[in-house]
């Protein structure tokens, strides 16, 4: 029997007990992969994530109801200060603030950057920091992808891993329509 106990989240050891999959998850956590410390963004992780136009983003507010949503921008709007930080703006929506509504009840936060050309996903779980005061907003503001955020968002990176890219069906020329589908910032 596989102690898989050390490793996973309980709900991940039952599902792996119930589902068969136990000895192929304790192969797979000491792949290479996992076994670098997953508390901060490997070397070449920044490039990537800098790299990205998109990414998606789920939070949960207290009671852990779920949000997904998709932030884009020009390639960089993503920054990544050192291994264990990075930042993205949050702009003026429909209003709802369902993201940010989350973060101040939860600070938890998923980001997953995906490439569909390459097939290349990372997967980063943290913690959020808002910063919306005036001199932080006036500092950042002359970044590229900054102008106009009435928020900077700050995530401390918990968890951030290579994500299994099994099932993802390359799209050649996506970066290209989401382009060119993408509206000016305020």
């Amino acid at each position: 029997m596989w102690d898989n106990a050390s490793r996973f989240i309980p709900g991940q050891c039952i599902a792996q007990a119930r589902y068969g999959t136990a000895e192929r998850a304790a192969a797979l956590i000491d792949h290479p992969v996992y076994s670098h410390d997953t508390s901060r963004l490997w070397p070449g992780f920044a490039e990537f994530i800098e790299t990205r136009p998109f990414f998606f983003l789920a939070s949960a507010d207290a009671a852990g109801r779920c949000q997904c949503n998709y932030r884009g921008g020009e390639p960089g709007f993503v920054q990544v200060e050192d291994d264990r930080h990075l930042y993205f703006p949050d702009y003026a929506g429909n209003g709802l603030l369902h993201t940010i509504g989350n973060f101040i009840e939860n600070p938890q936060v998923g980001l997953l950057f995906i490439d569909f050309e390459s097939g290349r996903r990372i997967k980063v779980n943290g913690r959020v920091r808002i910063l919306d005061a005036p001199e932080t907003l006036s500092a950042w503001r002359d970044r590229p992808g900054y102008a106009g955020a009435e928020r900077i968002i700050r995530v401390q990176v918990e968890y951030a891993v290579l994500n299994c890219s099994r099932f993802l069906e390359k799209a050649v020329g996506h970066r290209e329509a989401v382009m060119e589908t993408g509206r000016e910032r305020p």
